[in-house]
Parts: C-alpha cells; sequence; structure tokens
C-alpha cells in the first residue's frame, strides 16, 4: 500500500478517541459522551478559534475526523463543508449533523488534491491533520489556493519543542493511540511552521495544549502521567508552560 491508503485503513480503525466511549460509534450516545469529553480535553480551542465569529462564512475542514469541530462551525451558524480521507470518519460525521438535526457537506477528500474550485472559502480549518499527509506543501497550496483574498487559515500541527514530545522520546510510547500510531506522523519547530505558510500575506503562531489528565491510555504509565507528571506541570506559570504546547497553533490570511 501506499502512504495515502496505509493512513485510510489506519483512520478506519482508530477513529481518535472513540475507543473509552460506551455505546454505538456515530450513535447519540456515543455522541453525547464524545462531545462532552472533547470539551473537557480540548479545553482550550473554544477560546482560541472562536468559532461563533464564522457565522454565515463558507468554512472548509480538512481532515473532519468524527467532526468534533465540524459541527462547533455548523452550530455557530457556518456554511460547513468537510473532507477526510476516512469512510468511518465522513459516515460517523455525517451521524453526527443527523442526529443534531444540522447541515453540512460531508465528504470523502484528499488534503493533497482536492475537487474545490479556486477561491471557494472564507476559512479552511485543519486541526491536526497535516503532519499525516504525504506532502504537507501539497496540502498547504491546495489550502491557499481554495481561500478566497483575505481568507483565513487556522491549522494545528504538532510543536517538536513540546512537553508532548519530549515524553514520547523518553518513554517510547506511541503518540496517537495507545495500539499504535499512523504511518506518517511529524512535528515541527515554530521556525518551520513559519517557513511552510511564507506564501500567506500576514501569519500568527502561538502554542498551547497542555497536560490534562487522559482516559486515552492505560497501565503503570498511564498512571503517573496522570496523577504524577500533570500536577507537576499544573505548577509552572501558565505563561511559560504554553512555550512548550504540545500544538503550534497557525492563523495564516491569505
Amino acid at each position: 500500500m501506499n502512504p495515502l491508503e496505509e493512513s485510510k485503513v489506519y483512520w478506519d480503525n482508530h477513529p481518535i478517541g472513540a475507543e473509552i466511549f460506551d455505546g454505538h460509534l456515530g450513535s447519540l450516545e456515543f455522541y453525547e459522551q464524545y462531545l462532552r469529553y472533547y470539551d473537557e480535553f480540548y479545553d482550550y480551542k473554544d477560546g482560541t478559534f472562536q468559532y461563533e465569529k464564522y457565522a454565515d462564512k463558507d468554512v472548509l475542514e480538512i481532515g473532519c475526523g468524527l467532526g468534533i469541530d465540524t459541527i462547533k462551525f455548523a452550530r455557530a451558524g457556518a456554511r460547513v463543508t468537510a473532507i477526510d480521507l476516512s469512510e468511518t470518519s465522513v459516515d460517523c460525521t455525517r451521524k453526527l449533523f443527523e442526529c443534531y438535526g444540522l447541515n453540512g457537506n460531508i465528504r470523502l477528500g484528499d488534503a493533497q488534491r482536492s475537487e474545490f474550485s479556486d477561491n471557494s472559502f472564507d476559512v479552511v480549518y485543519a486541526y491536526g491533520v497535516l503532519m499525516h499527509v504525504e506532502d504537507e506543501t501539497l496540502a498547504i497550496n491546495e489550502i491557499y489556493r481554495v481561500l478566497r483574498p483575505g481568507g483565513q487559515a487556522l491549522v494545528v500541527l504538532y510543536h517538536r519543542w513540546s512537553w508532548f514530545w519530549a515524553l514520547v522520546k523518553l518513554s517510547g510510547t506511541n503518540v496517537e493511540s495507545q495500539e499504535g500510531d499512523p504511518p506518517l506522523n511529524r512535528v515541527y519547530s515554530q521556525r518551520e511552521a513559519r517557513q511552510m505558510f511564507s506564501q500567506f500575506s500576514s501569519l500568527e503562531i502561538s502554542c498551547d495544549r497542555l497536560p490534562i489528565k487522559t482516559r486515552r491510555r492505560k497501565g503503570l504509565l498511564a498512571s503517573c502521567y496522570n496523577y504524577g507528571f500533570v500536577p507537576l506541570f499544573q505548577l509552572i506559570p501558565t505563561g511559560l508552560a504554553k512555550k512548550f504546547g504540545w500544538h503550534l497553533i497557525v492563523k495564516a490570511v491569505k
């Protein structure tokens, strides 16, 4: 299999975070648990992205996963289009929209080769996606192409100089799941991120995603993390801690 096919198989079989919840994948019961947990787990996102600002905007989400952010844009009143290479993810996101009576164009798609016309969207959102694609430069060029002049790209990458990457290297654990990682999984410095998005007219990069107790890992290492590392890290002043956040948050204007 080529990397695209390998990625598709991985994400079809490992929908992000789904393993810790009761209920049938894609059911209302499942989503009530899933959305509540991830609002807590990614506690910085609402304040950082301010989804309500995109009411009446044409928003494209690249790599929608199970729809935890897609639904935020739709509830805020955006006209939402979302793509993912995983049939599991697309199917579940469609079911999510059905469960909550929302409208959206959810379909299979490749971040590197989209079918959308030039200048189609006001916003392109890619949360934790570009580090998994075969050629992130192609994906960024696609983001730039489909954005309207003055449109905004909202992108999250993994940060090389972060607390989480240090833990991964020290402990030898996986990044995405205790069961295994996708075929491609990159990390970036802020300098590298600036170079990647240099064609945009303006660029803002910040760090966030501080340690929080997880239910996605089990065993001794997970217990040490939840009851040892997390409380200790929380003693660090927030302003300093964020410099070593796991997520690089890129806000770029075409």
